[in-house]
């Protein structure tokens, strides 16, 4: 097993390119391991090399989605993929259903490149604080969806909790309920809302206004780094 985070760029020759390599290799932790300008040479440099992280642009056109992605995620299943644009031209709605772990724009600071890598490495996910607020702005207005997914006062407040950023444990002691409980009750949850994970739930909070203050929820969820933000898995 490798000490160090090894990473495949998937990019073309370019002064980018030369910046994401010279921002990557003041990390200890990550090392680039090799560069691919299509999805064939992703797959077989893949198979040799066998990386923990993928870094594509996806402003490159032998990059869009979202046939280039299936097409990797078919041959690579165990990828993980963090995407970098000039813009936020793809919502995240597009790209975590297209298996995009994470995205951050070119002109912010390298530290946040650094920072979405070595966490979407780590299996979780991580965007630019600009994807989130733009899906918390296009869904705003939309009547309170709780009660008419019947979700229970106290199923209710679970969703608050695990909104706030609260894990399964602080939950159980602030409620004074057992583990398995509010495991039972993040079960309940998932299924009414149609959720598969923290991440969504998450979301779902922000989208239909469960908590009186998204912007405290957004707060919790940046990194220090300022403006990228890490979503934790289920």
């Amino acid at each position: 097993m490798y000490n160090k985070i090894r990473v495949l760029l998937a990019d073309e020759p370019s002064l980018i390119g030369v910046g994401i390599r010279t921002t990557l290799s003041v990390e200890k932790n990550l090392i680039v391991v090799g560069e691919a300008n299509s999805t064939q040479k992703i797959r077989k440099l893949y198979q040799n090399l066998q990386p923990d992280l993928i870094i594509m642009d996806l402003d490159l056109p032998q990059f869009k989605l979202p046939d280039s992605i299936a097409f990797l995620h078919k041959n690579c299943p165990k990828l993980k993929i963090l995407g970098i644009m000039s813009n936020n031209k793809v919502n995240l709605s597009t790209l975590k259903r297209n298996g995009i772990a994470g995205c951050v724009l070119k002109s912010e600071e390298p530290q946040i490149l650094v920072n979405a890598s070595l966490t979407v490495a780590k299996g979780k996910t991580c965007f630019s604080k600009t994807f989130v607020e733009d899906y918390v702005q296009c869904n705003k207005g939309e009547c309170n969806q709780a009660e008419k997914a019947n979700l229970t006062q106290r199923e209710q407040q679970i969703l608050r909790m695990i909104a706030q950023g609260l894990d399964n444990a602080c939950i159980a002691n602030e409620l004074s309920l057992g583990h398995q409980t509010i495991r039972n009750y993040i079960s309940q949850i998932y299924a009414k809302l149609g959720l598969s994970s923290r991440t969504e739930a998450v979301l779902w909070a922000i989208k239909n206004e469960v908590l009186q203050n998204n912007h405290d929820v957004l707060a919790r969820m940046q990194f220090k780094s300022r403006g990228c933000q890490e979503l934790a898995s289920k």
